[in-house]
């Protein structure tokens, strides 16, 4: 991906839905799970996936999420997990990542870096509220 065509993503939001369709869904009122995770752009993304399965959250707020960044081998680290644990998935880049040759390789940008949601739930707005300075 050019780096161009990067900054038109940053603010954009990215939407999956990894669910499976015959599965029950949610009712209107009901209690739910809510997990919150800084995933540190996903260094340790498979021992993530299997305690976030473990918690069995309902809603998964997600910090820190790499998306083709050199660190993270190249990952889209909140996508695997939404896949990973069939969630619907909504990821917003909050910046571009730059590479820099001050960097070791385990920090090496390269990719998008921002925040996401996966949840049990429909979707039915996702939105961007943009700062004011």
């Amino acid at each position: 991906m050019e780096a161009d065509s990067r900054d038109t993503l940053i603010g954009t939001l990215f939407h999956r839905d990894f669910r499976d369709p015959s599965a029950p869904k949610a009712r209107a009122g009901s209690p739910f799970r809510l997990a919150t995770w800084n995933i540190e752009r996903g260094y340790k993304l498979d021992g993530c996936i299997k305690e976030l399965w473990r918690l069995n959250a309902d809603v998964l707020a997600l910090q820190e999420v790499d998306v083709a960044c050199d660190r993270s081998r190249g990952r889209d680290t909140g996508l695997e997990i939404a896949r990973a644990l069939k969630l619907n998935y909504v990821f917003l880049p909050e910046f571009e990542e730059l590479r820099s040759p001050l960097r070791s390789p385990s920090a090496q940008g390269g990719g998008l870096h921002g925040n996401a949601l996966a949840t049990r739930f429909d979707v039915l707005e996702a939105r961007v509220l943009r700062h004011r300075q």
